[in-house]
């Protein structure tokens, strides 16, 4: 009796030590189910954290000239169907800020909060020659570039009732009387004025520059009798060249545009001086290369729309699209290229 007692005692003792092993066994592996749960957790925590919810308010678009031009209008079409491909649909909003050739413009983008919500349409003056001239607050690889949007050539325009029904008439003329023959342009030191600066180092013929402060106003100047000539984009000189207003002279440009195919180059004139206006979007300094990626993707998709590409023919605009890195060699190649011009031209020492 005895003997079963203790044999009774002997066995609650084993099953109470394996019951607390096996409990033991499974609360371990419960623990480590739990912390490889929570490694889980804390991982797809981490990757959603990566994924940046931008835009969430509208965007705007800083453009360093009065309304009108072809960098305003421009701005504004790609504007109007970007909400189709930027997340969340947001809306973007174009600003005009102009003067100084685009200084005041290209200066607000640079103070700009670096989040991606204000960006700017860069053109080839106030990013590639103005640094060279005037005392910028910025480079030419001060920006981020997010991509080339645009890019046009420039023509000579007069009034349709001008003396000089060609190039050739013109030239003579200018050529006969140093400095008679004024134009205007959409700035001093932009791509129109040093355009012709380097037409007169190469012909030796002597013209007298007048700035405003974009296409527009320099076109009504022009319509006015203010000034005897223009050079502008083709895109803003096209509708007054068709309503019979204006007349190209000659395209001061690298290639010829639809509707203009009869308007010689300067280089078909034995001129060696060719220069085009690009037009692109680039951003504040500090802004995040993940926000720069969001925004390039964004405006591509709309750069490749196919309302976009109806209504940049309809204005005479053709898109020519550089990603980032290829947008800032552009900028660096023109920048360069405009240094040398500008040296040659006597404007810069």
């Amino acid at each position: 009796m005895k003997k079963s007692f203790f044999a009774q005692v002997f066995l609650i003792l084993l099953l109470l030590i394996f019951a607390t092993a096996c409990g033991g066994q499974q609360s371990n592996t419960s623990s480590k189910e739990n912390t490889n749960g929570s490694e889980a957790t804390a991982g797809n925590k981490e990757e959603t954290n990566t994924k940046i919810d931008f835009p969430t308010k509208p965007i705007t678009i800083i453009v360093p000239y009065a309304p009108g031009g072809t960098t305003d209008t421009a701005s504004r079409t790609l504007a109007s169907v970007i909400s189709k491909y930027i997340p969340n649909g947001v809306s973007v909003n174009v600003v005009n800020k102009p003067g100084g050739g685009g200084i005041i413009g290209m200066t607000e983008v640079l103070k700009a909060k670096p989040d991606g919500y204000t960006i700017g349409m860069a053109t080839v003056g106030p990013m590639t020659i103005k640094p060279h001239t005037d005392n910028t607050a910025y480079g030419a690889d001060t920006f981020k570039p997010i991509m080339e949007v645009v890019a046009t050539p420039n023509v000579l325009v007069v009034q349709s009732d001008a003396p000089w029904a060609t190039y050739d008439e013109w030239f003579e003329y200018v050529k006969a009387n140093p400095g008679a023959f004024n134009f205007g342009t959409t700035g001093a030191g932009l791509t129109q004025h040093i355009t012709m600066e380097s037409f007169s180092v190469e012909t030796g013929v002597k013209l007298t520059h007048i700035p405003f402060d974009g296409g527009a106003p320099t076109l009504a100047a022009l319509l006015g009798g203010h000034v005897d000539g223009a050079v502008v984009q083709t895109t803003e000189a096209m509708p007054h060249i068709q309503s019979g207003k204006l007349r190209a002279l000659v395209n001061t440009g690298s290639f010829k545009t639809e509707g203009l195919e009869d308007v010689p180059l300067l280089t078909e004139k034995g001129v060696n001086v060719s220069s085009d206006v690009w037009t692109g979007l680039v951003a504040p300094p500090e802004v995040p290369d993940e926000i720069i990626d969001i925004l390039h993707q964004a405006f591509k998709q709309a750069l490749e729309d196919e309302s976009l590409i109806t209504k940049f023919k309809n204005i005479g605009v053709t898109p020519s699209y550089a990603g980032p890195e290829k947008f800032q060699e552009i900028i660096k190649r023109d920048f360069d290229i405009n240094g040398k011009v500008l040296k040659a031209a006597g404007i810069i020492k």
